[in-house]
């Protein structure tokens, strides 16, 4: 299978060097910024020219990695510079967790394949990014011809695919956002609350790294119910009053944070079974 990538973002650049190193071969590659090309180019040990046109000629399946504001300009932008024989028959898939493949509307009239595949995961960089595509699940929608080329890819890598309705694309990606997303901004807050007593710089920035890599390993172990600790848990009403005392000296988003994600622990700790229904009486009223 010849596969083509356009975009060599962090990305772009995990999916190149995870396919070439897993066998596949890459035929082109192509990028807005010449630099990012080149990089990629030299990873993979390719020669190819910075051209659109020419990695979807020379390619049977195209990776579009672009930002999502661009993928819809990028599939008219293949119409509009790449013979239609080129197109017809080929198939393209876009990784954006936001969107369904209907942003590739112009190529699939063309008569091309379309889907979307994401893989739940965060790249940080683009030397190493392959690493993370191993053992994990890929979010995909799309057409048939489009899914089996998916299940291919995720199986080199080891992987599960989950299956979304075109429909279901916009929750599926605000799961990932709220659990990727929002852990940083947890991680930021908590920070917050440690510089305004006193504690600060690397300190503050990495206290809690063991705390969370230590969730996050018990999440996978346990699940999320059973993987539930603290006050709120425990029923312990005194702590958390102690908590919302606190409070008062903070930001007032800070407060609403531990106030609404606190109503939401109360309704976990209440299906773990270890908070009695008086005990969430109490600890929602101290969080109302």
């Amino acid at each position: 299978m010849n596969i083509g990538i356009i975009g060599a973002g962090r990305v772009g650049c995990a999916f190149g060097i995870g396919l070439k190193n897993s066998g596949f071969s890459v035929t082109g590659v192509y990028s807005r910024s010449d630099e990012s090309q080149r990089f990629l180019c030299s990873k993979l040990e390719i020669n190819c020219i910075n051209s659109l046109r020419e990695t979807v000629k020379n390619s049977e399946v195209i990776l579009i990695s672009v930002s999502d504001n661009s993928i819809k300009d990028v599939a008219g932008e293949i119409i509009q510079k790449t013979e239609a024989e080129y197109v017809k028959l080929k198939t393209f898939i876009h990784l954006s967790g936001a969107l369904t493949s209907e942003v590739l509307e112009s190529l699939q009239k063309a008569g091309a394949f379309v889907g979307s595949l994401h893989p739940v995961q965060t790249f940080a960089d683009r030397e190493n990014g392959w690493k993370k595509l191993y053992n994990i699940y890929y979010g995909f929608e799309g057409c048939d011809k489009a899914r089996g080329i998916a299940l291919k890819i995720i199986e080199t890598f080891e992987g599960k695919i989950i299956h979304i309705d075109k429909k279901d694309k916009p929750s599926y990606h605000m799961a990932a956002c709220i659990i990727s997303n929002y852990t940083v901004t947890l991680s930021y807050v908590a920070g917050k609350i440690l510089e305004n007593i006193g504690i600060g710089g690397e300190d503050a920035a990495k206290a809690f790294l063991p705390l969370i890599q230590n969730t996050v390993d018990n999440i996978g172990k346990l699940g999320s119910v059973d993987a539930l600790t603290g006050p709120i848990s425990r029923g312990d009403y005194k702590v958390v009053e102690e908590h919302v005392k606190a409070l008062e000296g903070l930001e007032p988003q800070i407060r609403d944070i531990y106030k609404i994600l606190g109503q939401s622990t109360i309704d976990l700790a209440l299906e773990k079974g270890t908070l009695s229904n008086e005990g969430a009486d109490k600890l929602r009223s101290l969080l109302s």
